[in-house]
């Protein structure tokens, strides 16, 4: 038996949390400005998949067992800190590149697009870059269970109530994801400028290092 008197207080809850920016938002905007529209959902589905995976854990009771083990939640501490870094440095770079153009008021590149040169952008996979800017952070895996339990209710099939609530809270992320997606590839298509280039990879690269440095600052 399910319990759905407590889903509209779920889903108010849900919506406030995903609106959010986080790291996954601007790992989207990242990909998606530089990369286009197919890459952006690529790395969508590389996010969820990391989103899913982590939901299972927690239904299936095995992500309690881990995160009550401190090695490996340190571990993906440092994993996702570092890799936050990364992304910072990337972006930063880009950006060092659209200032260089935007002084010299040449047209915009592909290769000063957020996320690196060209060459490096295409070697690289959107999938793997979601779902390892996912799986790196243990927040969305304490996050799921320290909130998702408090919806529980009178349900007297627990894995089947935290199913339904996990796929609630997915679906959601997916749809403002595809928000992100195609918000991001739209205005890089409508403002074709180094300046807006510069805007864009500055924003991303202060983002990804507050969030390694938040991250540094737990472990």
């Amino acid at each position: 038996m399910l319990d759905f008197s407590q889903l509209l207080t779920f889903t108010i809850a849900s919506a406030i949390i995903i609106l959010s920016p986080g790291a996954d938002s601007f790992v989207l905007l990242r990909i998606s400005h530089s990369q286009g529209i197919k890459a952006g959902m690529r790395a969508l589905w590389g996010i969820n998949l990391g989103n899913t995976s982590q939901a299972l854990l927690m239904i299936s009771g095995v992500g309690l067992v881990v995160s009550k083990f401190e090695p490996a939640i340190l571990t993906l501490k440092i994993l996702g800190a570092l890799y936050m870094a990364y992304l910072a440095v990337m972006a930063a770079r880009a950006a060092l590149r659209a200032l260089a153009q935007a002084r010299t008021n040449s047209p915009a590149e592909p290769s000063t697009s957020i996320g690196g040169e060209a060459a490096r952008v295409k070697k690289s996979s959107p999938f793997l870059q979601g779902l390892i800017s996912n799986i790196t952070n243990p927040k969305p895996l304490l996050f799921y269970l320290a909130f998702f339990p408090l919806f529980i209710g009178s349900a007297t099939n627990v894995p089947l109530q935290l199913s339904m609530l996990s796929g609630i809270f997915i679906g959601f992320a997916l749809i403002w994801q595809t928000v992100i997606v195609y918000g991001a590839v739209k205005l890089s298509e409508t403002i074709k400028s180094p300046k807006f280039n510069l805007v864009m990879d500055a924003i991303c690269a202060v983002a990804f290092a507050a969030i390694a440095v938040f991250i540094f600052a737990e472990i």
